[in-house]
């Protein structure tokens, strides 16, 4: 993406929109540095709007649409969830400033938030105020709730599909009109956050990882504390051993015997993220369990005879893992304890990524691993990756490295993902969730499909 912004830009206010910041401002300039490049798009921003409600959102949005203004939207200091929508003369909508937590109830265990809410924030929110309930976050806990929703992100507990404990809420459409989605579109209904339909077809699903509808709130069911919780920690010596860790847990994972996310990292990654050197084994898993302490101590039984069984895994003890930081920032993940910071990749690179999804077999697991260390040894250096068991999926993220300062970067960076997508739907993976950088590229996949067809003839009839 060629960042630009037009010196005299075409608008100098929004009356009734918010904040608004033209070029030149300190504000512009300062949210022009951290903006995510998006490969193929020139956006050139004459402007940035902060609506402080969904009704200067739905204003700011309309003048856009009134305008001819592509949008650029921003949920808060995070880029999760930034999605570019048009191109050319462009708008930056900043929802950071939409950051009230609404509600939370805690009899039926559910918050309602603004989009420009952190997890982090809600997470104080709940322990302020004597709350027993958990909110299960993403690897950044500044990240926004209701970006990580709608752009498919996950957490660890087992709360971790953040799409499926999403339940109602409001947005602005393209016209700026607005609408409530769930039971909430129903007046004086008394179920909006606790169940997910409402009449007709499922529409909450137009917003994921798209143009149509901008969430101007949403809800989401909470954890509570489990009487018992038994983090673990196995490092897997090699992709053999990778193979025979993904295999047992398929039934694990089937069984419930292992509700939340498992994360499976590889050692590069760790390292680039610990600023450490890397460990001996070349991945590391990591898991719960959750609920009485008598079902605890015989799921912990059953992992340890299982996953304890896999070649080349090693189960570590709380004397080896009390001193690392990777452990400390993934067992608070898996409590439902987001924190004030992340561990990020060192080296003051950027870091795109893409999602792939396969069954859970161990040798598909090997398989995707082949295909992404084909493409990475090429272009980008050591393969930055890690698994998450989420669900009955086995899902591989790719991170690759970037500067955005250097065209040269960007042009790597559009080649690899490219490449990376085109070989793994070869292989039969499918390409499920992307970070902002591939907001444009990851989307064409379904150019001349019928589902892109069927997306292509809905946003005609939106936007």
């Amino acid at each position: 993406m060629s960042i630009t912004s037009t010196p005299t830009a075409p608008i100098s206010a929004i009356a009734n929109a918010g904040e608004f910041h033209a070029p030149g401002s300190d504000i512009f300039a300062a949210t022009l540095r951290r903006l995510p490049t998006i490969l193929g798009a020139r956006p050139d921003f004459v402007g940035l709007v902060r609506p402080g409600s969904a009704e200067e959102l739905a204003t700011a949005i309309r003048f856009a649409r009134a305008q001819k203004l592509a949008i650029f939207r921003l949920y808060n200091a995070s880029n999760t969830g930034a999605r570019l929508s048009g191109d050319g003369k462009t708008l930056i909508v900043d929802l950071s400033r939409m950051n009230r937590i609404l509600e939370v109830n805690a009899t039926y265990a559910y918050a309602r938030v603004e989009p420009g809410v952190s997890f982090a924030e809600l997470a104080a929110h709940l322990v302020a105020n004597g709350l027993p309930l958990l909110v299960d976050s993403e690897r950044d806990p500044q990240a926004s709730i209701a970006g990580s929703i709608f752009s498919k992100g996950f957490g660890y507990t087992p709360y971790g599909d953040h799409l499926l404990v999403q339940c109602g809420a409001e947005y602005v459409l393209p016209d700026g009109e607005r609408l409530r989605s769930g039971m909430g579109a129903m007046e004086n209904n008394r179920t909006w956050q606790l169940y997910k339909f409402a009449l007709g077809p499922y529409s909450d699903g137009l917003a994921v990882q798209s143009d149509v509808m901008i969430p101007a709130q949403t809800g989401l069911w909470l954890m509570g504390h489990a009487p018992a919780f038994r983090p673990f920690a196995i490092d897997l010596e090699d992709d053999r051993a990778l193979a025979g860790a993904v295999e047992t847990l398929r039934g694990l994972k089937i069984s419930n015997t292992l509700p939340g996310t498992i994360a499976i990292t590889h050692r590069d990654f760790d390292a680039r993220r610990s600023g450490g050197a890397a460990r001996k084994a070349q991945w590391r898993l990591h898991g719960a369990l959750y609920g009485i302490p008598k079902a605890v101590d015989l799921g912990m039984a059953a992992v340890q005879a299982s996953l304890g069984a896999v070649n080349g895994a090693a189960l570590l003890g709380d004397d080896t893992l009390a001193s690392e930081p990777l452990w400390q920032e993934h067992r608070a993940l898996m409590a439902g304890e987001p924190g004030a910071g992340a561990l990020r990749l060192s080296g003051g690179a950027g870091s795109a990524s893409l999602t792939f999804v396969a069954p859970i077999e161990g040798d598909l697991a090997t398989a995707m691993l082949a295909v992404a260390r084909r493409i990475s040894d090429s272009k980008d250096g050591p393969l930055l990756c890690e698994f998450s068991v989420l669900g009955r999926a086995l899902m591989l993220t790719v991170h690759l490295p970037h500067d955005a300062t250097q065209a040269a970067s960007a042009d790597r960076l559009t080649g690899s993902g490219r490449s990376l997508i085109q070989a793994m739907g070869d292989a039969g993976f499918g390409l499920v969730s992307y970070s902002p950088e591939y907001g444009r590229l990851a989307p064409s996949l379904l150019n001349g499909k019928p589902l892109g067809a069927l997306r292509s003839r809905i946003e005609t009839a939106l936007l």
